[in-house]
């Protein structure tokens, strides 16, 4: 079922993708020209537009790469990679990569539309480009870029949008104090329903739910940590309290569980339920590792915001926040 959170989520991971893509791509090709000094290839090899300036043409380039590669990554979602193996999703990845270089050329070629006949394919071959030094080194340039803005598009899924920045430029090395809001989420009777539907089936389950909890990018939230069947999520201060952001990012999840309780109850034989508790106040946030290296948040807030989550049973309640992040919420009527 299609809500519109989930309208949302895809929208901003469609249009985000799009943008990374692009940024890369644009100062990809900038740097091609700038190394090889072969400005005349993409006038000559992709010449998009009947123009001399080469920023409108890499501009150009990078738009038609970037929507290839967007909808590359949209077709290799998490639900597509599950039902093949590793080694083919790579494999084929690899031939898209090459055929999104070729579909480049051929569109640079500004071929007619009567050359795509029956009759007439053989005609295509004659207006490719000549196949020589410059166009086999463009080639494999775009081949190797392929691979790399995959794997930094991965890295940033890794480690998170905003650490991202710290981490490339070592601003995490010297410990730094923060004052942020956390919350703790975890799924109910996890154990038992492990137990009920294997290992393999509840792990496709836990998928489908962290998947579902991308809702709390709606809401400016950030998916700190993945503790198996749970998660801990962190905002800085003004973004959780704004418009109460850090607790309506919950009921948000919880309503967009119950929206697709047929698609659970199909395919598991029930519908997950979830408690939540949520903390503020100061933590260390610092990079940790040498081998694997790591973001951590380190502080009382961190251990106190799961002592709150752990009371929920005794309580018999869903979601429980501190005295501390209850102060600092804007007076509501609606919770």
């Amino acid at each position: 079922m299609f809500s519109k959170e989930r309208l949302t989520i895809r929208f901003n991971r469609l249009f985000r993708n799009f943008m990374f893509h692009f940024v890369f791509w644009y100062a990809s090709m900038l740097f091609y020209a700038f190394l090889t000094g072969e400005n005349q290839i993409f006038k000559v090899y992709l010449n998009f537009l009947r123009t001399d300036n080469i920023y409108v043409v890499i501009l150009f380039l990078a738009i038609f790469a970037s929507i290839i590669f967007t909808l590359i990554d949209r077709v290799f979602t998490y639900q597509v990679q599950r039902f093949f193996p590793r080694y083919f999703i790579g494999f084929f990845k690899s031939v898209l990569f090459f055929a999104s270089a070729f579909i480049l050329i051929l569109i640079a070629a500004r071929l007619p539309i009567t050359i795509y006949t029956e009759k007439n394919y053989l005609e295509i071959f004659k207006t490719l480009p000549e196949l020589d030094i410059h166009f086999f080194r463009f080639l494999v340039y775009f081949y190797i870029s392929g691979f790399v803005v995959t794997f930094l598009n991965e890295v940033i899924k890794a480690i998170g949008r905003s650490n991202f920045r710290h981490w490339v430029f070592g601003m995490l090395s010297k410990p730094m104090e923060q004052e942020r809001i956390f919350m703790f989420i975890d799924m109910k009777k996890s154990t038992t329903i492990a137990e009920q539907l294997g290992h393999k089936k509840f792990s496709h389950l836990v998928q489908d739910v962290f998947n579902d909890l991308a809702v709390v990018d709606n809401y400016n939230g950030q998916i700190y940590q993945y503790l198996g069947d749970g998660a801990i999520i962190s905002w800085n201060l003004k973004q959780g309290l704004k418009r109460a952001n850090c607790i309506r990012s919950f009921y948000a999840f919880i309503q967009l569980i119950n929206k697709r309780k047929r698609y659970y109850n199909r395919r598991y034989g029930l519908i997950p339920t979830f408690k939540a508790g949520a903390h503020s106040g100061k933590v260390m946030v610092l990079q940790v590792g040498q081998i694997r290296r790591d973001i951590s948040y380190n502080g009382d807030t961190i251990n106190t915001t799961a002592r709150i989550e752990s009371v929920c049973n005794d309580y018999k309640q869903n979601f429980l926040i501190s005295g501390n992040l209850a102060a600092l919420l804007p007076e509501s009527k609606e919770f």
